[in-house]
C-alpha cells in the first residue's frame, strides 16, 4: 500500500475549509488507485486504516469518498472484509459529464460536429499509419456494406477506426461526441431504411479508403460523410442547435442518497434555467424540498461543490448559489478514465498536435479583441508566475488559443488534453531541462499568440507544430 509521509498530510483543520480538504484526500485516494495500477476489486483499507492514513476527520473522509464514488474510483463496502474498494470507471460517467458542461455553456450542434470532423480526421491518420491485418479484415466488413446493415449502429465504423488508431485518448473522444451529438436529435435509432443505406455506403467508401492507405481520400470522405450528417439532423424537426434539457443528467443511477439529492438539484438548476449567481434554495427550503437531512443535504452540496455546479453560501441572505460553468469534472473524469486505461505520453503528445494545429488554426482565422485580451493576458499570466504557479500558468497560452477558436466542444478537448499533461508533471524533471522548457515556453508562447492576432493561420500552425514538437523531445 502506498505510505502517508508527511509530505502528504493536508493542512491542520481550520486551515481550509471541509470541502477542499475532501477534495485533495479524493485526489489522494485517486493518486494511491494509479499507483498500485489500478487493481479494480482490491480493498484499499477499512475506514479507520484510512483515517489514519491520511489524517483527517471522519467527516471528511466520508465526503471524499463520496467524491470519489461519483468518479467510479472506489467505492465503499459494508461488513467483514469490507472497506473501501477499488471499481471500474465508465464512459458513461464521462458523457454524463461532458453533457452536463455543453449544455451548461450552450454548445451548438455544429460545434460538435467541427469537433468530430477534427477528431475523426486524425483518427483517419493514426488508423492507416497502425493498421494490422486483423484491423484491415473488420473494415472488409464495412467496404462490402456489411458490419452497420447488421447491427444497426451507426457509430460503429467510427468506432472501429479509433480503435484502430491507438490512442486511448482518441478512442475516448470519438466515442463521447458521437454519442453527443446524437442527443440533439431524439429518436436518431429510427432514421429508416433510406438514411441507413445512405449510412452505410458512406462508411464502405470510407473503409475503402483506409484499406488503400489514402489518407487524403480516407479524411475527404469522413468529412463529407460528417458534414452530411449535420445537415441531414439540422433539417429534422425534432433536432435541437442546442441539448435539450431532458437528455441531462435524466436517470438517477442507484447509490447513495447524496448523490441522487445532487442529480436531483442539478436537474432543477437545469430546467428552471437557473444562471450563475441565481438562489437555487436556502438550506431549510432543500431540506424540505428533497426531504433529507441536514447532513446528507450537505453531503451533495459537497459534490456540487466538487464538480463546481453551486456553492453554498453562509450566513444571513446566503443559501446555494448556482456557480459559472467549469469544464473541471469534465476533465477530472476523464483524466481518470484514461488513466485506467493507461494513456501514454506519447499518445498524448500526438493526441495534442492534431488538436492544438486545429484549435490554433481556428484561432487566427476567427481572432477578435476578446481573443487578443485572452491572450495577451496568459503570456502574461505566464511571465510573472511564482514557482508553484508556474505548472498551471504554462498552460495558460494554449487553454487561450483553444477558447480563441470559438468553439466550446474544442475548447474543452483542450482542457482535457491539458488536465492529462498536469499527470506528466514537468517538476519531475531534472532542474536542467526545467529550464529549457521555460525558455521554450517564453519565446514559442509569444510567437504563436503574436501569429494568431495577425490572423496569419499557416505562420500559428507551424510555430504550434514546432513548439509542440520541441517540447516533446525536451520532456522524453
Amino acid at each position: 500500500m502506498p505510505s502517508s509521509g508527511a509530505t502528504r498530510e493536508l493542512p491542520r483543520p481550520g486551515v481550509e475549509t471541509n470541502a477542499k480538504r475532501a477534495a485533495k484526500v479524493a485526489d489522494l485516494i485517486i493518486e494511491d488507485v494509479m499507483a498500485l495500477g489500478w487493481p479494480v476489486g482490491l480493498v484499499l483499507g477499512s475506514e479507520a486504516d484510512l483515517l489514519e492514513r491520511y489524517h483527517v476527520s471522519r467527516a471528511v473522509f466520508r465526503e471524499a469518498v463520496r467524491l470519489v464514488e461519483h468518479e467510479q474510483v472506489a467505492r465503499t463496502r459494508r461488513g467483514p472484509g469490507g472497506g473501501l474498494v477499488v471499481t471500474e470507471p465508465t464512459v458513461g460517467v464521462v458523457v454524463d459529464a461532458v453533457v452536463l458542461y455543453l449544455h451548461r455553456v450552450d454548445a451548438r450542434l455544429d460545434e460538435i460536429f467541427e469537433a468530430r470532423v477534427v477528431l475523426e480526421d486524425l483518427a483517419c491518420q493514426l488508423a492507416i499509419t497502425h493498421m494490422g491485418k486483423d484491423d484491415e479484415a473488420r473494415l472488409r466488413d464495412f467496404a462490402a456494406g456489411a458490419s452497420v446493415a447488421a447491427n444497426g449502429d451507426p457509430r460503429a465504423l467510427h468506432s472501429l477506426i479509433a480503435s484502430i488508431a491507438g490512442n486511448a485518448g482518441l478512442a475516448l473522444l470519438v466515442q463521447v461526441f458521437n454519442r453527443v451529438s446524437q442527443l440533439y436529435s431524439p429518436g436518431w435509432e429510427r432514421l429508416g431504411p433510406a438514411v441507413t443505406k445512405e449510412s452505410v455506403h458512406a462508411h464502405a467508401r470510407i473503409a475503402d479508403a483506409l484499406l488503400a492507405r489514402d489518407l487524403e481520400r480516407a479524411q475527404r470522405r469522413m468529412r463529407t460523410h460528417l458534414n452530411a450528417e449535420a445537415d441531414f439532423l439540422s433539417t429534422r424537426r425534432s433536432t435541437r442547435q442546442l441539448l435539450p434539457d431532458s437528455v441531462v443528467m435524466a436517470e438517477s443511477r442507484q447509490g447513495k442518497g447524496a448523490e441522487t439529492v445532487a442529480r436531483n438539484i442539478t436537474r432543477m438548476i437545469i430546467t428552471e434555467g437557473l444562471r450563475p449567481g441565481d438562489l437555487v434554495g436556502t438550506e431549510p427550503q432543500l431540506i424540505g424540498r428533497e426531504g433529507v437531512s441536514r447532513a446528507l443535504l450537505r453531503e451533495a452540496v459537497r459534490l456540487l461543490e466538487h464538480h463546481q455546479i453551486a456553492r453554498m453560501r453562509r450566513g444571513p441572505g446566503g443559501g446555494l448559489f448556482v456557480l459559472v460553468p467549469s469544464a473541471h469534472a469534465v476533465t477530472e473524469v476523464a483524466a481518470i478514465y484514461l488513466a485506467r486505461r493507461g494513456m501514454t505520453l506519447p499518445e498524448l503528445a500526438e493526441l495534442r498536435m492534431g488538436v492544438e494545429l486545429a484549435t490554433t488554426g481556428l484561432a487566427a482565422a476567427r481572432v477578435d479583441e476578446e481573443a487578443v485580451a485572452a491572450l495577451h493576458e496568459a503570456l502574461a499570466r505566464e511571465e510573472t508566475a511564482s514557482e508553484g504557479e508556474r505548472a498551471e500558468a504554462m498552460h495558460d497560452v494554449h487553454a487561450a488559443v483553444a477558447q480563441a477558436a470559438r468553439n466550446r466542444a474544442l475548447h474543452l478537448v483542450a482542457l482535457v488534453l491539458i488536465r492529462l499533461s498536469r499527470l506528466h508533471q514537468i517538476e519531475r524533471l531534472a532542474p536542467q531541462v526545467q529550464r529549457q522548457i521555460r525558455f521554450e515556453l517564453a519565446s514559442a508562447h509569444t510567437g504563436i499568440a503574436g501569429s494568431i492576432v495577425a490572423g496569419d493561420v499557416v505562420a500559428a500552425r507551424d510555430g504550434m507544430k514546432q513548439h509542440l514538437e520541441a517540447l516533446g523531445a525536451l520532456m522524453r
